[in-house]
């Protein structure tokens, strides 16, 4: 028998009345999800969650906006205050004030393009999906931070780095790598070591050097026939996360077929 889960908590942020209001209403009637604050600019955001503590943040970014870039400071500090705090951003556009989040690592960071998202069960996805330690990414995002890796193909690695590659990608830890391929840990961590290191990846990297690597080798086993559908394959290839600390993607329909 389940134990029924206690609602997620959340503290909206939002300069937009109509977008806040929006956002409150579509929520009302979720029983897995409850506002319990709304902040309207970053020095409310740092109270309210600082007062309250809720499970996550939804920050709708609307740019340009002079407070942008404050919000998104304020998010950062209290990721690094409170590590199981799960922020959702809602942005116009992949730009730089929204992606200043993953610096420290895409763990429970859900990061969706406004004219991307189906409908509003995709934002409950991603609530739900960071209760549990995972992070969700749209695909335009996944394009923008692997081009930002270089554009590397698998030709600069080895078999043995490739065979890392993708049991990195099934989400399995150094340990689980290890233990798929036969050798040491050390072994994995060396490979993985030289694998940051051709992929052009410093701790400074502007996001997890292992979600960028994954998501690298996914690229590359894309169907070349179809080379506008190669987001399709990283959705496969993510269907059964091993680990808590996954990255997810989710689908959208083409923009230009909506009402």
């Amino acid at each position: 028998m389940q134990t029924e889960q206690r609602p997620i908590t959340v503290v909206l942020a939002t300069d937009s009345f109509l977008i806040g209001d929006g956002l409150i209403a579509l929520v009302n009637g979720v029983a897995d999800v409850e506002v319990i604050g709304r902040a309207r600019d970053h020095d409310e955001l740092l109270q309210l969650a600082t007062e309250l503590l809720p499970d996550a943040l939804i920050i709708a970014i609307r740019t340009p906006a002079v407070s942008t870039m404050a919000t998104v400071l304020a998010a950062r500090h209290l990721r690094a205050e409170y590590p199981d705090l799960g922020i959702v951003v809602i942005s116009e556009r992949v730009n730089g004030y929204a992606l200043e989040l993953l610096r420290d690592g895409a763990s429970r960071i859900a990061f969706l393009l406004d004219e991307n998202l189906p409908d509003f069960d995709a934002v409950l996805g991603a609530l739900r999906a960071l209760r549990s330690g995972q992070s969700v990414l749209d695909p335009c995002v996944v394009d923008s931070l692997v081009q930002r890796s270089g554009g590397i193909n698998l030709d600069a690695f080895t078999l043995r780095e490739v065979d890392v590659l993708e049991q990195m990608a099934h989400g399995l830890s150094n340990k689980a790598v290890a233990a798929e391929l036969n050798v040491s840990v050390k072994a994995v961590e060396k490979y993985i070591t030289l694998i940051f290191r051709k992929l052009g990846l410093t701790e400074h990297a502007l996001i997890d050097r292992r979600v960028i690597a994954a998501l690298t080798f996914l690229r590359s086993q894309a169907d070349p026939f179809r080379p506008d559908h190669h987001t399709d394959a990283c959705i496969d290839a993510l269907v059964a996360p091993r680990d808590s600390d996954e990255t997810l993607l989710y689908s959208h329909p083409d923009p230009h077929e909506r009402l």
